[in-house]
């Protein structure tokens, strides 16, 4: 029973001694984001989230994105190239789920004016595949529920 015991003792110091020296991570502000991207300059970047193929309308909202993820202790994203992200473009979806929004931001017309076009989707899947199918990047986050 005494070599149980000091055992059972050990590996407890051990293990509050590696709880005690083991570095807490804190990610909060690591990465600046960058401001004003502007949503209608059009510079398609590809990347891979979560398995799902991502189009982003240009590198500063790309570059955004991955600020967000490392000041929210995820890693950051990669860029690739359409034809390697269009293998993960969503090829079935549910038909139920949340409702989303998607803002299209483009440039129309001759005179370049900026133009907005809303579509609403059934659910994320639905605007991902949308999204990738047409090579056309939605901005931002979409909301939740119908477009305005």
């Amino acid at each position: 029973m005494g070599i149980y015991r000091l055992s059972l003792l050990l590996v407890l110091f051990v293990g509050v001694l590696h709880l005690s020296t083991a570095q807490t991570r804190s990610c909060a502000r690591t990465c600046n984001v960058f401001y004003r991207c502007s949503p209608y300059y059009t510079e398609l970047v590809y990347a891979v989230v979560d398995g799902v193929c991502r189009v982003y309308q240009n590198g500063c909202i790309f570059g955004n994105e991955n600020c967000t993820r490392v000041n929210q202790c995820q890693s950051p994203l990669s860029s690739t190239s359409a034809e390697k992200c269009k293998e993960f473009c969503p090829r079935r979806c549910p038909s139920g789920g949340q409702e989303v929004c998607g803002w299209f931001p483009y440039v129309s017309g001759e005179n370049g004016e900026n133009s907005d076009r809303y579509i609403a989707f059934a659910n994320r899947c639905l605007l991902d595949q949308y999204s990738c199918q047409n090579d056309i990047a939605y901005a931002y986050e979409p909301t939740l529920g119908p477009c305005p």
